[in-house]
């Protein structure tokens, strides 16, 4: 039976690809993203695969465009299936005596506040489903804080606070929550990092190139996760591991981390 699913940041990177999974089982998809080029473009690609999508151009991180969004979505569906909370920017990489209060702000308002928010503006859609579930994106750089990284890491972290809050909270209600932490992949995450930054971008880059997944890989595992109900899904097999590490010996983690 096809499903009512609504993907934030869904015009690129992981999130097109997390649409394309669902597109070719056929489901309705709505997609929110910035970027109307992208939105449209997203659209013909996900009905070619068999889907049934539609784009909605927002920025999320104002309140009022967020509300307008939900308005159409929910003037459109009688309920949603699944949410993911997939749109993020990774903003300042550098030392937190460099950066401004702006620079925070920035950033949590797409990678925390926007998560929040549509998750509170559709739960009464969310109820609706006979077997909700709310998909979160975060970050492993939310479980393994690296230098130059206080900012993204600080509302990644956030993220995966707030999810273990909704999975308490919305358990009750038999609504599922799965919180997704990939390593790096190749997106265009790096855009997001400012030119004053540009040998922290360059790093970011190089770092993607070399990891084993890329973005149809993370959605797959990342979807899969979600249909068994799984809460927290960490798609990278090295840094896996090395969360596993720093849960029994956090010292020896820092060390080898030191050393990356």
């Amino acid at each position: 039976m096809s499903q009512y699913i609504l993907i934030t940041g869904g015009a690129h990177g992981l999130g097109l690809a997390l649409a394309k999974v669902h597109a070719r089982r056929g489901d309705q998809i709505f997609i929110l993203d910035i970027n109307p080029e992208n939105g449209q473009q997203a659209v013909r690609t996900l009905n070619a695969l068999g889907g049934h999508s539609r784009f909605i151009q927002t920025d999320l991180t104002s309140a009022q465009a967020c509300r307008q969004a939900i308005d159409e979505v929910i003037s459109t569906w009688s309920h949603i299936d699944r949410l993911y909370n997939n749109a993020g920017i990774a903003g300042r990489i550098c030392k937190l005596e460099q950066q401004q209060d702006e620079d925070w702000q920035q950033v949590f308002e797409l990678n925390l506040f926007a998560q929040a928010r549509l998750t509170r503006l559709l739960l009464p859609q969310l109820r609706q489903s006979a077997k909700a579930h709310v998909t979160n994106i975060a970050s492993m750089a939310g479980l393994l804080c690296g230098s130059h990284t206080s900012i993204y890491s600080a509302s990644k972290a956030a993220v995966i606070a707030l999810s273990e809050v909704l999975q308490q909270e919305l358990g009750k209600e038999k609504i599922g929550v799965t919180v997704a932490c990939p390593a790096f992949f190749q997106t265009a995450l790096a855009h997001s990092i400012p030119k004053q930054d540009a040998k922290a971008r360059l790093a970011v880059e190089k770092l993607m190139q070399r990891s084993p997944l890329n973005a149809d890989e993370v959605a797959t595992i990342i979807i899969e996760a979600s249909d068994q109900g799984q809460f927290l899904c960490l798609p990278h097999r090295r840094e896996r591991w090395m969360w596993y590490l720093k849960r029994l010996h956090p010292g020896a983690l820092y060390s080898l981390m030191r050393k990356l």
